[in-house]
């Protein structure tokens, strides 16, 4: 018997696996269009700016569309995953989840700090940081590290809350 097996016989055993692994199941059908929407929402920040500033807002335009695309696929590319009423695959490591759950509230702190004080220094520390050139990218930059939060806040709501959603998908089913 290796290291693995002796997991996924612990996992098996385990009454949270599956709902669980339901949680990590959504979370991958969210995460297959929202990373799309991770550069369409910078995308519009850095148009909307770019326009308010007077410069070409060509950019941020190739950004929105290159995102939503992306965002578009993934999201039909998980039909199947996403409407299906077939048991989830139980979680195989559920130290790892149960670590997810801890660590993810500090990892979405640091990185909203991080964008702020990113965007902070860059427009207060570099030689043309407040120019109409260089908002526009402080705030795409911004944008997406808020965003990548966004997006590991509610993987991390996915975990914390899989019990509940679980046992409601069960019903509906």
């Amino acid at each position: 018997m290796t290291l693995g097996d002796t997991a996924a016989t612990m996992a098996a055993t385990d009454p949270r696996a599956q709902a669980f692994g339901y949680a990590q199941r959504r979370s991958w059908v969210f995460v297959a269009w929202w990373y799309g929407a991770t550069l369409a929402i910078p995308g519009a920040v850095d148009a909307g700016l770019s326009g308010l500033l007077g410069q070409d807002p060509e950019r941020g335009i190739f950004m929105m569309i290159f995102g939503a695309v992306g965002s578009a696929l993934g999201w039909l590319l998980t039909l199947g995953v996403r409407f299906s009423r077939k048991l989830p695959k139980p979680a195989s490591d559920i130290p790892r989840v149960e670590q997810s759950i801890r660590i993810n509230p500090s990892v979405i702190r640091f990185s909203v700090i991080g964008a702020v004080l990113i965007a902070a220094g860059l427009v207060l520390f570099t030689p043309n940081g407040r120019s109409p050139q260089v908002l526009p990218i402080v705030g795409l930059i911004a944008a997406a590290q808020l965003s990548i939060a966004a997006g590991v806040a509610y993987s991390g709501w996915l975990l914390k809350n899989s019990a509940e959603l679980y046992s409601r998908w069960l019903e509906r089913r």
